[in-house]
């Protein structure tokens, strides 16, 4: 999902919804870094320094970040819809579908560059070992500038479609929920007035009528249209603050639960929402909530950032500093000593 503050700044967020365990953390990957494509041949370099969600997989790989540029990108799942390449193209450049992500990150400035260079990608259905199968994926871009693209490569061919409601999900394809979203011009905040059957008024229980039926469950179709009527609907905000907090309170109307939604391949293991990954692209900064914290962490493209020449991985370990704080700031007598003040500081820092 997308989302533009009233003073211009500008989000791309998404929840990483899935059964394996990525382990995923913040990552820096510094300019001139070396990626080993897991296509021979295809080995290529960031141009660009960025900081996203990753893993070191035999190599990094990325689901979603922002460049140093202004230009983000995140990755879902496009079950029985994608459709690679069965081989490598000479004359194009060749990548796994998961290396998509760490390629544009680090070689694309904007959406315009990302449209112009993927003409020369050539994208190979080459089974990823760590998960056992050539990997379906789609992606969002967007940049700074608030121009946002679906890229979908299916067996009718290459697709980069405009998303002017900024908003995505999983299959089927992007302009499936986007005519399904005009099938349902019926929500609006306001609650619905009065009705009258002959003599009898009919007045509602209360408020909320407006987005009554509006759905609730966790299939993509529902997720896609929960988050493009809550996103047009919710106050518009002002500043990083109010916009991050904003971004965390439509996603969290799309949180998965653990054991909610069990797939049919293995009834022992159930998707749900392992992170929550928010992008400032005009600060370039990266929020990430694991699943087990309810506060983000920041990440941002600072200078001294900027300058490292190996990369930075951000680890998060939330029950640790949450009752470590809990602990500082709960004195029986409601008060705080220096010793505690002091812990406190450090905490903060």
């Amino acid at each position: 999902m997308t989302l533009e503050t009233m003073d211009k700044i500008k989000f791309l967020s998404r929840t990483m919804d899935f059964s394996f365990e990525l382990d995923a953390k913040p990552i820096f990957i510094p300019r001139n870094f070396s990626f080993d494509s897991h296509v021979s041949g295809s080995n290529f370099k960031s141009e660009y320094a960025f900081i996203g969600a990753g893993r070191d997989m035999k190599g990094y790989l990325f689901a979603d970040g922002v460049n140093e540029k202004g230009f983000a990108i995140a990755t879902l799942y496009f079950e029985e819809n994608a459709s690679f390449s069965k081989n490598k193209h000479s004359s194009k450049f060749n990548l796994a579908p998961e290396e998509l992500v760490s390629w544009a990150l680090g070689n694309v400035e904007s959406v315009d560059d990302f449209s112009a260079k993927i003409k020369n990608l050539n994208i190979v259905a080459l089974k990823n070992e760590v998960i056992g199968e050539v990997i379906p994926l789609h992606w969002i871009v967007s940049d700074d500038l608030g121009v946002t693209k679906c890229l979908e490569i299916t067996k009718n061919g290459i697709h980069l479609y405009d998303n002017p409601v900024g908003v995505m999900t999983n299959s089927p394809e992007f302009p499936w929920h986007l005519t399904n979203l005009s099938h349902q011009n019926q929500f609006q905040p306001e609650e619905f007035s009065e009705k009258k059957y002959g003599s009898l008024e009919n007045k509602s229980d209360g408020p909320g009528t407006g987005l009554l039926g509006l759905p609730g469950d966790f299939t993509a179709a529902s997720r896609f249209l929960r988050t493009a009527v809550l996103k047009q609907y919710s106050t518009k905000v002002t500043g990083v603050y109010e916009g991050v907090n904003a971004v965390v309170h439509i996603l969290n109307t799309v949180d998965i639960p653990k054991g909610v939604k069990v797939t049919n391949k293995k009834k022992d293991i159930a998707d749900y929402t392992q992170y929550k990954g928010i992008m400032d692209i005009s600060h370039r900064t990266y929020y990430m909530m694991p699943y087990d914290g309810f506060m983000p962490h920041k990440v941002a493209l600072t200078d001294d950032l900027l300058k490292q020449t190996d990369p930075v991985e951000f680890d998060i370990d939330y029950d640790k500093k949450v009752s470590d704080l809990i602990e500082v700031v709960s004195s029986g007598n409601g008060s705080l000593d220096l010793q505690k003040l002091s812990k406190l500081s450090k905490l903060i820092d």
